[in-house]
């Protein structure tokens, strides 16, 4: 039996390849065939290096919105800090900016799970809206890990922003590299990796020095930022971090390191919030290990399943030395998933033997006793289609769920997530699978630093001003409250909103400005980029509160005399069994107030008839059956 990965880069090719006819097939319809067909043609005559060198065209039906807003003047010698987004949400769009002089840096740049006022959109990405104006002084960009909540906007962002270069960690580079190639612009962007073993400060533009240092969180590679300006600020960015002294596949956090550049000065100190309400330490990854551990070798009954998310490398590294030693085979399923473990496995972050890990499908799977097979799955807890939820619900190609499978949740619960988690275990317990969280046992620890390694962390820092960061106001109030109890000044702690600039002094002394960023819910729709409060969502909100009612008129152009019967299509609106006496009393009044409006003023415009209408026919249909429905009237001259 063939090895999974041994046809991977086959399978993942084709896979792409099939992705770019798609999008080809869809330009080629949305303009004129025969010259795209052409320009299709020529852009595969093209090499790497012409590519690299062609005007980014941006392929979004839309563009962010236009702003008038201008930052104000930075004073000579100061630093200005501006949290774009991560305050005031969960998981939140991660985003700092950092500016000196002439020069902006921006630091992670995330997507957030649509809020459920974002009506049937995909995702939210940061507001950049602002920003796009200062692009010629925006050039870098610092990723410090390859979660989501920290690199899933780029390809939404760096057009917009001219491209700007990134710089980020060995294991960050491949799976973003996969993320803009999917996107069509790996060829337009331009990459600098940098490792938190090297105690070397980078040099970015003429204003920036940057150091790297390394830190413990749910994926290897991840890196706390250290950022010096000639205005004398020194900025300390932890972002997700947990102290973690055995981890799986990382070295500990470099608390060292930290410890010393807290005896040199730090400025201003921004740290993780998330785990503010959680008391003691966080699990390591050892005693997850071994619990794990316990439940694959006891496991006798049927097949085990366990869900996860793709980007945990370390977790499924301890799966794979489980199996091993226990001569069990992992099956991946989930395409994030194949892609992040052979990702991982190129670049040197997985070690495994030939036989563990294949590719899940049925054939593979025929001559390996169930009880020998492990299936490690992604388990995304806001998207429909992942590989768990589709066991679930009998829509898996390769896998249905039955009697004795048992299913692991290797994660945490998202806060505000609770419910479709709970969703898809009653689907799993109805198919009498057997479930088992991390609630019942020790399978899972968070990857954000509880109370004690925050005060740990502050200790070392030991900074003059203290920022809590990332999550709501809850979470960061918490986060002080810590601060303050080991004895960190209060007035010294900065809470800041989404958009509130502050600028750090030569004296160290800190500037809040009055001036706020204006910052909007951006949205990403389909193909689209607009604002959360824009008129489509406002539709969508009214219809799905009372739905829709069409009323079409044929109207003569000349005597303006309606012409046979009006049709009517609601939608949501009525019942089946009222339907005919509800339509019937809507005809009647959408008949009389047209023809009496009509009489009443001869030479009225077509739009400000409509507004008649629609008034009118809300007012009645409320007084009537008390909804009140989304009302498009059309007129149609003949």
């Amino acid at each position: 039996m063939k090895d999974f990965f041994d046809e991977l880069d086959k399978e993942l090719t084709w896979e792409e390849t099939v992705d770019e006819v798609v999008n080809e097939i869809q330009e080629v319809m949305e303009e004129n065939k025969e010259a795209k067909i052409s320009a299709i043609e020529e852009d595969v005559e093209l090499d790497k290096s012409e590519k690299e060198n062609r005007e980014y065209k941006p392929r979004s039906l839309s563009n962010f919105p236009e702003t008038k807003f201008y930052l104000p003047t930075l004073r000579q010698g100061y630093t200005r800090v501006i949290p774009i987004w991560w305050n005031n949400e969960t998981w939140a769009k991660n985003m700092n900016m950092f500016q000196y002089e002439d020069e902006i840096l921006l630091l992670d740049c995330w997507v957030q799970f649509a809020e459920p006022d974002m009506l049937w959109a995909n995702y939210s990405i940061p507001d950049i809206s602002s920003l796009i104006q200062y692009k010629d002084k925006i050039k870098w960009i610092v990723i410090t890990h390859a979660h989501l909540d920290h690199i899933g906007a780029l390809k939404h962002i760096l057009p917009p922003l001219g491209m700007p270069t990134i710089f980020w960690t060995k294991l960050t580079i491949g799976i973003i590299k996969k993320w803009l190639e999917e996107a069509r612009i790996l060829n337009y962007a331009t990459f600098v990796e940098v490792s938190w073993d090297s105690s070397e400060k980078v040099k970015i533009g003429k204003n920036f020095s940057v150091e790297f240092f390394r830190v413990n969180h749910s994926v290897p590679d991840c890196v706390w930022v250290c950022l010096e300006t000639p205005g004398g600020a020194r900025i300390v960015h932890t972002w997700d971090f947990k102290i973690d002294f055995t981890p799986a596949i990382d070295k500990p956090a470099d608390l060292w390191r930290i410890w010393e550049m807290g005896r040199r000065w730090i400025t201003l100190f921004l740290s993780d919030s998330t785990g503010s309400i959680r008391k003691w330490f966080s699990k390591s990854e050892k005693d997850i290990w071994e619990s794990l551990e316990k439940i694959i070798e006891n496991h006798t009954k049927w097949r085990l399943i366990i869900a996860t998310f793709s980007s945990w490398i370390s977790r499924i590294q301890q799966l794979i030395n489980i199996c091993d030693k226990h001569g069990k085979t992992i099956f991946l399923s989930g395409r994030s998933m194949v892609e992040n473990v052979a990702i991982a496995k190129e670049l040197g972050y997985l070690k495994m033997k030939q036989w563990v890990v294949k590719k899940m499908s049925p054939k593979a799977t025929e001559w390996i006793a169930p009880h020998n097979q492990v299936i490690v799955t992604t388990w995304s807890q806001w998207e429909q289609f992942s590989a768990l939820t589709r066991m679930a619900e009998w829509k898996h190609n390769s896998l249905e769920i039955i009697n004795w499978d048992t299913i692991i949740f290797s994660s945490s619960v998202v806060p505000g997530n609770e419910r479709s988690v709970v969703w898809v275990i009653n689907k799993l317990l109805a198919l009498w699978a057997n479930v088992i969280t991390k609630d019942d046992s020790e399978v899972h620890t968070w990857g954000h630093a509880f109370q004690e390694e925050q005060k740990i962390m502050l200790n070392l820092a030991n900074p003059k001003y203290f920022m809590p960061v990332y999550w709501d106001l809850y979470f960061r109030t918490l986060h002080k409250n810590t601060a303050v109890s080991i004895g960190f000044p209060e007035e010294n702690v900065l809470l800041l909103d989404n958009g509130n600039i502050i600028d750090l002094a030569p004296d160290q002394s800190v500037f809040k400005s009055r001036i706020k960023m204006p910052i909007q819910d951006i949205i990403i729709d389909g193909n689209g980029i607009w604002t959360a409060n824009s008129h489509v969502i406002k539709a969508r909100e009214k219809m799905m509160d009372s739905w829709v009612l069409v009323v079409i008129y044929k109207v003569d152009s000349n005597s303006k005399a309606i012409l046979g019967n009006l049709k009517i299509e609601s939608r949501g609106l009525v019942y089946l069994d009222e339907v005919r006496l509800v339509h019937k009393m809507i005809h009647k009044k959408a008949k009389d107030v047209f023809e009496n409006t009509v009489k009443d003023v001869p030479d009225i415009e077509e739009k400000d008839l409509i507004k008649i209408i629609k008034t009118d026919l809300e007012a009645f249909v409320l007084q009537k059956i008390e909804r009140e429905p989304m009302i498009i009237p059309i007129i149609m001259m003949m």
